[in-house]
């Protein structure tokens, strides 16, 4: 099988490529990677792997669209934006989206009722999305005025801690989910510590998929993250979901996960031996990967 990936300059690029690398290392499979972005310099890197080739987003469209290949869920935008992209993403479970997925305030509004005896809550969100923003204290004329058009306005929480999780779902009840606590930077992990794959948070996780979705089917299938985080009290908050890998899930590599193993329908080899409650920067998992 050949398998496109959209915006590979990204880290979520990268996290692909090295689980491509792992998963051909362990099993032999036969599979290419096309790394695709639209900078005209990526195409001039040179891959260290024979099964791995760095190309233009116009050749990767000519592929998919002579189904020579599959789109791999890594993208951030790609198979939203794209007509071509959306249409041919649909054709497989793992690599299809659907527009309300990333419409903030309906997605909110569509999981507040299912998960509400979760132990994970959705932040109260309001029914605005053309909005202004004043500040409720003694201000003069419009200083600290926002305004704001198509916007989801929810409650603020005072964040504690972060996390993002990885998710691997086989069917309606096998699912391998990966926890990490996160300190970002730029919107990247910098600091990562990783949660045990059967612990607290990960139970609260598999709750609320299957409050959202008893099958698997939809949005909570096959590859797919949720971003979450947890207060001073210690409730944990939904904050978002993407239909795909998450930028920085190649730090699992060392527990385990293997988006390709699930495609190809085989199971995960489980390895908890860094789950040890350490705090890692993003590098280090990179040299342990050397």
């Amino acid at each position: 099988m050949n398998f496109v990936v959209f915006e590979s300059g990204s880290r979520a690029g990268l996290s692909a490529e090295l689980f491509f690398e792992e998963y051909v290392k362990a099993t032999g499979a036969k599979h290419q990677l096309f790394l695709s972005d639209l900078d005209e310099d990526f195409q001039h890197i040179v891959s260290r792997h024979t099964q791995v080739h760095l190309i233009h987003d116009v050749q990767a469209f000519e592929m998919l669209e002579s189904g020579e290949a599959v789109i791999f869920p890594a993208d951030e935008l790609t198979r939203q934006s794209n007509p071509v992209a959306y249409k041919i993403a649909q054709g497989q479970s793992f690599s299809n989206v659907l527009p309300f997925y990333y419409n903030k305030m309906q997605m909110n509004e569509y999981l507040a009722p299912l998960t509400s005896d979760c132990a994970i809550r959705v932040p109260e969100t309001f029914a605005l999305s053309n909005v202004c923003v004043k500040p409720n204290s003694m201000s003069a004329g419009s200083r600290n005025i926002q305004f704001l058009d198509n916007a989801c306005v929810m409650q603020k929480i005072d964040i504690k801690h972060e996390y993002v999780v990885d998710v691997l779902r086989y069917d309606d009840e096998k699912m391998y989910i990966f926890p990490r606590e996160v300190t970002l930077k730029n919107g990247y992990d910098r600091f990562i510590k990783l949660l045990p794959l059967d612990g607290e948070l990960a139970i609260h996780v598999s709750e609320f998929v299957k409050a959202v979705c008893p099958k698997k089917d939809g949005m909570f299938s096959d590859i797919f993250h949720l971003q979450l985080c947890q207060d001073k009290s210690g409730q944990y908050y939904y904050i978002e979901f993407s239909k795909r890998i998450s930028g920085t899930s190649c730090v699992n590599i060392v527990s385990g996960m293997s988006p390709f193993a699930l495609i190809d329908g085989v199971d995960q080899q489980i390895n908890t031996r860094f789950i040890d409650g350490h705090w890692r920067r993003f590098e280090d998992f990179m040299l342990m990967m050397k």
